[in-house]
């Protein structure tokens, strides 16, 4: 294939944009990216972004540029990332990006760099072509702008808004907060008071869709003649590891309900599996119900709770899933 078909093609994915650290991925050399530029068919957005020319301006381009222009695994950030979402009061007029620390030290061009101690792989996601931190970590961005303690009143106030909004737009978890506030955890980490605050007026299981979760799945078990679970537990031991949905009272088994709204991504699925695999190891069976089973399938459900006691009672650590579970290679309980 012709060089400039392979970067079109690529472009026609990425809102008509190619980046320099696109060329080694589709098999050209830095002399096809200066070709690209003399033709006149390409525009230079900056010395490490193309643009194809006659593809349309729009705010998704400029996000995704910014993205590109800063470094490979750059993501959009902060004020950038609630604009993308659609929350009210932001804009991408000036977008802003971030990227680990220590990944590159160029100046960006088209975006306001943020650099990031640490950024997780499942604080990471993909919307609409544009990588991104997830709107929880885009809320954490925020409420560190309200650290100073004269602004703290304002910064709960303000934050548990934008919390609850998203909340409401399934775009978090009640428990999701809570599980962010126990990840990041360091003394003096920016915005860390505001969020604790703000996980500790939303407990989990506290919004409509969680506790509706929960409270279908105690009528699951009860048509069903089986015992309940105990709602929203903290398992662990030394350095516990979250808080699970249910947990069993009597065996060593935990259980997550899973949307796939927010557990079918691949950074999601790697910090689930993460997740999973460290519970079996301090000893706990784990069984995962999707969302979609406990709504139309109770009787499976049932089945793998089933399961899931059975083999708990007999040690075995494993994680086993109810029939919806979208992971293709995984093996599921019948």
């Amino acid at each position: 294939m012709h060089w400039e078909a392979r970067f079109r093609e690529l472009a026609r994915r990425q809102e008509g944009l190619f980046a320099r650290h696109h060329l080694r991925s589709v098999g050209c050399s830095h002399d096809h990216w200066w070709r690209a530029q003399r033709s006149g068919r390409w525009e230079a957005l900056s010395p490490r972004v193309l643009r194809l020319g006659g593809v349309p301006e729009s705010d998704g381009q400029r996000a995704l540029a910014a993205v590109l222009d800063a470094s490979p695994g750059a993501v959009l950030h902060g004020a950038s990332t609630l604009a993308w979402f659609g929350f009210r009061g932001f804009d991408l007029r000036r977008v802003h990006v971030a990227r680990a620390r220590g990944v590159s030290g160029k100046p960006t061009h088209l975006g306001v760099p943020h650099e990031l101690r640490a950024l997780r792989p499942h604080h990471v996601i993909v919307s609409r072509g544009v990588p991104t931190e997830t709107p929880l970590r885009a809320i954490w961005s925020t409420a560190a702008g309200y650290s100073p303690e004269p602004l703290f009143e304002i910064g709960v106030e303000r934050i548990m808004r934008l919390v609850d909004d998203a909340n409401k737009r399934k775009l978090l978890t009640f428990a999701a907060l809570h599980e962010m506030v126990h990840d990041i955890h360091e003394r003096g980490r920016s915005g860390s008071a505001i969020m604790r605050e703000v996980a500790r007026l939303r407990p989990p299981g506290s919004s409509p869709t969680e506790s509706r979760n929960e409270q279908e799945l105690e009528k699951v078990l009860d048509r069903a003649g089986e015992r309940r679970l105990r709602r929203q537990v903290v398992v662990g031991g030394h350095e516990p590891i979250g808080r699970t949905d249910f947990g069993d009272d009597e065996l060593p088994l935990v259980l997550e309900v899973n949307s796939l709204i927010h557990h079918t991504t691949p950074s999601d699925r790697q910090a689930d599996e993460l997740r999973y695999r460290r519970l079996n190891d301090v000893g706990f069976t784990v069984v995962v119900i999707w969302e979609d089973d406990l709504w139309t399938h109770p009787k499976a459900v049932v089945d793998v709770i089933r399961e899931g006691r059975r083999l708990a009672a007999t040690d075995q650590t494993v994680t086993i899933h109810s029939p919806g579970c979208p992971w293709p290679d995984q093996g599921v309980a019948a």
